[in-house]
């Protein structure tokens, strides 16, 4: 594959490039995407003994890199957060943290991109899709990016709640189930046909904690699920996005919330 040949002359070239790494990764030139501030969809994985691992589908496969030096990681049904060191020649390394161990479908490439990830090794972008090269030659990860939506300053509707029983919550009106998260840590929500404010707070590891919301107390037509959506958003535990949907995971891995942008 001419690319990966390419791609490791370059490597190669690199290893011999002496300098400090940082945990920020420097832009590679004007026109050139930078590392951080995209989620990165992985498209596939082509290893040097000729295996080709394709990400079905690429949304399920997303690396993204932040200005602090973390990376979160998602691996089809399992997540990981860990920390990334990057240098201006485009040395990378990845240290991912303890991952979710969610028993994902037959077809699954989760342990693959995972360990990956981990074999990182080189960076380069071509055609604005960023590549890495893994450790010892072995093989070559292509993405495309998507931008990183923002939790706040954006209105979000409500599209689902997925319960972890099986039970799918499904607004007939999306606009009338909103959240929209404040610079000040003000949550502001509309919930069918009532309005509640609440305060959350959030981490450099995407945990999203909810103060009680109070709410207006109106009765809404039958089919409402103004109530499942407001206890939902005070057991929320951790955030990220996904094709640029936000999504909610709740506390004791009991459903996910998801929402587009308005």
């Amino acid at each position: 594959m001419a690319l990966s040949r390419s791609a490791a002359v370059i490597t190669a070239a690199s290893t011999v490039l002496m300098g400090a790494t940082a945990c920020v990764t420097p832009s590679t030139g004007p026109g050139v995407p930078p590392l951080t501030g995209s989620v990165w969809e992985l498209q596939q994985i082509q290893m040097n003994d000729g295996t080709l691992l394709t990400a079905d589908p690429p949304q399920n496969y997303t690396a993204e890199f932040t200005d602090d030096g973390q990376v979160f990681v998602r691996a089809d049904c399992n997540r990981a957060i860990g920390e990334f060191t990057a240098a201006a020649d485009g040395r990378v390394s990845v240290d991912l943290g303890p991952t979710t161990l969610v028993a994902c479908p037959e077809s699954s490439i989760s342990p693959q991109f995972l360990q990956a990830m981990d074999n990182a090794n080189f960076y380069f972008f071509q055609n604005e899709d960023l590549f890495i090269d893994l450790t010892f030659d072995s093989g070559t990860m292509q993405f495309s990016s998507t931008p990183t939506p923002a939790l706040v300053g954006t209105l979000w509707r409500l599209q689902q709640i997925q319960m972890s029983d099986d039970t799918l919550l499904v607004p007939d009106q999306p606009e009338h189930y909103t959240a929209e998260f404040l610079e000040d840590g003000t949550l502001l929500v509309r919930a069918d046909c009532n309005r509640g404010r609440g305060q959350f707070s959030t981490t450099d590891d995407r945990s999203l904690e909810v103060s009680p919301i109070a709410t207006t107390l109106a009765a809404c037509p039958e089919g409402s699920i103004g109530n499942e959506f407001v206890q939902a958003l005070g057991n929320s535990g951790t955030y990220f996005f996904q094709d640029g949907d936000l999504f909610i995971d709740l506390a004791f891995d009991s459903g996910t919330i998801q929402l587009s942008a308005n």
